[in-house]
């Protein structure tokens, strides 16, 4: 079987975006039905993006005081909750700022983390169990070592039992696709990350080291700024290297330290070869 699903993953700046759009690319010109999910995808299949989630007492009092609104249309009910996807429903109606508030504070990623993974595994439980029914080939950017890692990691500072034990189970959950895994890879951590600071809006950058530093994880350990926001980008990256190696399925390392495009299109294409060959890029 070939695989159907390709997770790119890697820190920011490292050019996960680039290398997931070009590898997509390539796949649709072997013929290969190829749908890209990138992040912040808010159709994203197996990952949620402003999402919140509402017990059912709080979705009867939220629905009773906008009921002018068309909010069901957003709303997918299930026995004991209710999840509203909110960037959706403000892209089609104007939302009371109130109501904005009050989903965002319910964000999926503001939840405790139990709750947060319970619901982050259902959905990947329910996505492969709709790609095995398909002949389509998915590409995934960040959702399975990122997004666990920035709630487990940065967010909550848990163990790392608990980080390694969160994504052994993602692992369990997606290998019925054979998945092969991409870590793009910057040798320099910090000269990609100033890189995309300068690349990218202000508004991104300052949001990211804030975010980084002024959750449980930079709190902890009294950390702030830029500086040390490159301090934990280091700590993440070995943590996802020691990770990478107990992965049950593929896992391919792209070297993209010049940015060179040449290099990024040899090796991809080698990628998806060896990918219907079945044997590693080592091998080959």
């Amino acid at each position: 079987m070939k695989a159907k699903l390709y997770l790119m993953e890697g820190l920011p700046g490292s050019g996960k975006t680039t290398t997931a759009e070009a590898l997509t690319r390539l796949l649709q010109e072997q013929q290969i039905n190829t749908r890209l999910h990138i992040e912040g995808d808010l159709n994203h299949p197996a990952d949620y993006e402003s999402v919140a989630y509402l017990t059912l007492s709080e979705w009867v009092e939220f629905q009773s005081k906008y009921a002018s609104l068309e909010v069901l249309r957003f709303a997918e009910v299930f026995n004991d909750y209710v999840l509203v996807s909110y960037r959706q429903w403000q892209s089609k109606q104007n939302v009371p700022e109130a109501a904005l508030s009050f989903l965002k504070a319910r964000d999926i990623y503001e939840l405790p983390f139990e709750l947060h993974q319970s619901l982050i595994l259902k959905k990947w439980e329910a996505f492969v169990a709709q790609a095995l029914t398909t002949d389509t080939t998915y590409v995934f950017e960040c959702c399975f070592l990122q997004n666990p890692l920035t709630m487990g990691l940065i967010k909550y500072d848990l163990p790392e039992e608990t980080l390694r034990a969160y994504i052994e189970r993602l692992a369990t959950i997606i290998a019925p696709l054979q998945p092969v895994l991409v870590y793009v890879d910057q040798p320099d951590v910090e000269r990609s990350f100033r890189k995309a600071l300068k690349e990218r809006p202000t508004e991104w950058a300052d949001g990211f080291v804030s975010y980084y530093t002024e959750q449980a994880y930079g709190v902890n350990r009294s950390l702030s700024g830029v500086k040390e926001t490159i301090v934990i980008l280091r700590e993440r990256k070995a943590l996802e290297h020691q990770l990478l190696k107990t992965l049950p399925f593929r896992v391919e390392v792209f070297g993209n330290e010049d940015f060179s495009t040449d290099v990024r299109q040899k090796w991809l294409k080698q990628l998806i070869q060896s990918t219907v060959r079945s044997i590693s890029l080592s091998e080959s």
